[in-house]
């Protein structure tokens, strides 16, 4: 065994004075009216959304008198008591001026407030959105609102045989509702308290007969007064469930499925054929559809079944000779919206959108567009094309779901998935994914909090193109994420495999021609990169890959060079570049070949592009840098590693061809080390053929091309377990004299034995 040792520092000593325990410790500042206030504070519509509260705030004058951050604050008590009590706030550092608060719950109500903070623990007056003699509220997922609490207004109901649904405008800032009701001959009240939620059903009534209706709502000790109704259920349906013609499938989407209670019955007896059938949108169906297998054909349309699902369907089949081609924005042919469950539908018609610009959000998929319901053993067959003839905005394109927060198991997609566009505008909120740019996923586009995928897989190609990039391109463009699996993930991927080509392209007008900002790309077989959910206090880099394998080949065509775009077998980016994170893959394998092109900056990894905690994890694939910026890194494992995240019990094998002279790093276990201190890859071995255009050896070698920095340590493998490695570094065996680039400061330690 041999152990190269590069460097061993000296550590300093810091000697702090301790505090006088008698006497205490003053901090100084507190308030000073002098320092300069932030100007105004106004509500961002564009990153706010359903669940996100986006503010931004003027501070030109405290900026320029050293205000060092800012305090942002959102509370639900109009006497804004002390920050520390308030319901959310964060500290911002100067020069931001924006903040989004994040996983907040719709129709709640905030006040909202920003000051300066400077040197020496002072801070500026308060600055109230609205003012601070009577400040603006925000509603959430509405906007700000001149709110002040009262009685339930906008009371209304609608009825079936056997059920009343209420619902009422949010009142401002109440702590909860009381909904009462009883039979209009009857003189006592059923009670229901304690409502969090300005929405109330009640089932099991006597169809036909009038009832009556209150609602009030509670702000702490306080009670409005009620809101009143009066309502008469309806009479009993003489439809029968049991369909057998596509006459008595219209009538059910015509008559029935909004009416229908919660768990009521419906199945197909037979095949239905909706030729030249135009089908009424479904608001929400509550019940159960069986299709016990049975075909939908011939239909064509541009909105799904139902706009929302709250109730079951399973065992359906979307023949081929059915056409869709989205209207709305929110699409899958079961549903737009998925609140329910939705369970072995397979879909193999073509699902086509086409637009001269999207400038808001949209999902477009061939199970459901958006979903908070479980979707399991569906299947996808049908194409799913996206075509923007200009420019966008978010998109997310999948061949399950376009945005899902509840699991997903046992899914398959079959059919390509493709989105194109011209050029991105802006990032935008997508549901509660701020700040988000498109998405294009095998199964799923965007994962949100309670998200989980398991034993599903891609077979379908999977394309994602931007084809003139630089037009209006005015500030950074950061991050595209495209999987095999799922593009923007949030939770965990189990025992899911990619099959199918990942092929993205972020190209120039002129292609080859570097782009003037950053536009990062984040590609992964299984996952492009857990970022949407990343940067809150409430959802840190919670996703992982475990026991996945991708097969599939990944080509990533880019002229993006400002910044490093990330791209993994498994995952791109796994998530922020912190010391502590919950993102890892585990137990997974890369074989498909990697291939990177273009004028980009790129870090271009079997396993991972970005850096994460990698376990027991294999490459078996051909990495290959065919063009692109010098700054670029490869390796056969991970391009990038750092923060003293662990790598264990790792292989790299394959190759890596790297075809342009690079600065940024050429490794077989990892290309580029940041400048983090951390000791790591035990248990590991490399075992791949290297071939660099970087033939002088500089910043190439068999375990590490570079350590980019010089003032921390790094040691990678022990002597009681070194790492092991054999294979070839442009022709040459693996050597003593080759493990890492020659051109590396000298303060760390590989512990190796060459095999």
């Amino acid at each position: 065994m041999k152990n190269i040792k590069i460097f061993a520092f000296a550590a300093c000593l810091i000697t702090l004075a301790a505090c006088n325990k008698e006497t205490g410790f003053v901090i100084p500042g507190g308030h000073d009216a002098s320092k300069p206030a932030v100007e105004s504070l106004s509500y961002d519509e564009a990153t706010s959304g359903a669940k996100a509260v986006g503010l931004s705030w003027n501070a030109d004058r405290a900026l320029a008198a050293g205000a060092t951050s800012f305090t942002i604050q959102l509370t639900n008590d109009i006497s804004f008591d002390d920050v520390k009590n308030a319901t959310k706030y964060d500290v911002v550092d100067a020069p931001a001026t924006s903040y989004i608060f994040k996983n907040l719950n719709t129709n709640d109500f905030f006040y909202a407030r920003v000051r300066a903070n400077y040197d020496g623990f002072y801070f500026s007056d308060w600055t109230y959105l609205g003012g601070a003699s009577d400040p603006l509220a925000v509603c959430v997922g509405t906007g700000t609102v001149a709110a002040k609490f009262g009685t339930p207004t906008g009371f209304k109901a609608t009825v079936t045989d056997q059920s009343i649904k209420a619902t009422w405008d949010a009142v401002a800032f109440a702590d909860s509702y009381t909904f009462e009701y009883k039979a209009a001959s009857s003189g006592e009240w059923s009670v229901v308290s304690e409502l969090k939620t300005n929405v109330y059903e009640v089932e099991g009534l006597v169809p036909q007969t009038a009832y009556d209706i209150r609602v009030k709502a509670h702000q702490g000790e306080t009670a409005s007064d009620y809101a009143t109704a009066s309502v008469t259920t309806a009479e009993p349906s003489k439809f029968n469930p049991e369909m057998s013609t596509p006459e008595a499938f219209v009538e059910f989407l015509t008559t029935e499925a909004a009416a229908a209670a919660t768990g009521a019955e419906f199945s197909l007896l037979a095949d239905i054929d909706l030729s030249g059938k135009t089908l009424p949108a479904v608001e929400n169906f509550k019940g159960n559809l069986d299709g016990k297998g049975h075909a939908i054909k011939g239909l064509t349309a541009s909105a799904p079944l139902f706009e929302t699902l709250t109730g079951v369907v399973k065992d359906i089949v979307i023949d081929k000779s059915c056409k869709f081609t989205p209207a709305g924005p929110f699409f899958g042919i079961i549903a737009a919206n998925n609140e329910g469950s939705i369970s072995k539908v397979v879909n193999k018609a073509a699902v086509t959108y086409e637009a001269d610009a999207v400038p808001e959000p949209m999902l477009i998929a061939a199970i459901a567009g958006q979903s908070k319901g479980e979707i399991s053993d569906c299947t996808n067959e049908g194409a799913i094309t996206v075509t923007v003839n200009g420019p966008t905005v978010a998109v997310g394109t999948a061949g399950i779901v376009g945005y899902q927060a509840a699991a997903i198991k046992g899914c398959t997609n079959k059919g390509a998935i493709s989105f194109t566009a011209k050029n991105i505008t802006a990032k935008v909120a997508v549901i509660d994914a701020t700040g988000a740019l498109p998405s294009t996923g095998g199964i799923v586009a965007f994962g949100a909090p309670g998200f989980t995928v398991d034993s599903c897989n891609n077979n379908g190609k999977i394309s994602h193109a931007i084809t003139n990039a630089d037009i209006d391109l005015t500030a950074n463009v950061n991050r595209n994420q495209i999987g095999g699996i799922a593009g923007s993930p949030c939770g965990n991927i189990t025992n899911s495999n990619n099959y199918g080509e990942v092929n993205v392209s972020v190209k120039n007008s002129t292609p080859g021609t570097a782009l003037p900002k950053e536009f990062i790309v984040c590609v992964g077989g299984i996952g492009g990169g857990d970022y949407q959910f990343t940067n809150t206090a409430d959802v840190f880099s919670n996703t992982s890959y475990i026991n996945c394998v991708n097969e599939g080949a990944i080509i990533v065509d880019s002229d993006a060079s400002a910044s490093n775009s990330a791209i993994g077998g498994i995952v791109g980016w796994p998530g922020q570049e912190k010391p502590v994170t919950g993102t890892s893959v585990s137990g997974c394998t890369n074989k498909g070949n990697i291939t990177g092109k273009g004028a980009m900056k790129c870090r271009l990894g079997g396993i991972e592009g970005g850096t994460g905690v990698i376990e027991n994890s294999t490459n078996e694939g051909i990495i290959t840098l065919e063009s692109g910026n010098a700054g670029s890194a490869v390796g056969s494992l991970c391009a990038f590693h750092s923060q003293g995240h662990a790598i264990t019990g790792c292989s790299a094998k394959g190759e890596v061809v790297v075809k342009v002279k690079t600065t940024g790093g050429t490794g077989g276990l990892i290309g580029n080390v940041g400048n983090v201190d951390h000791d790591t890859a035990y248990g590991c071995v490399v075992n791949c053929k290297i071939t660099a255009a970087q033939n002088d050896g500089t910043r190439t070698g068999m375990v590490v091309g570079y350590f980019n920095g010089t003032s921390k340590v790094v040691v990678l493998g022990s002597p009681s377990d070194p790492i092991k490695v054999s294979g070839s570094l442009n022709g040459n065996p693996a050597s003593a004299d080759n493990i890492f680039g020659t051109d590396n400061n000298s303060n760390h330690t590989i512990n190796f034995t060459i095999l």
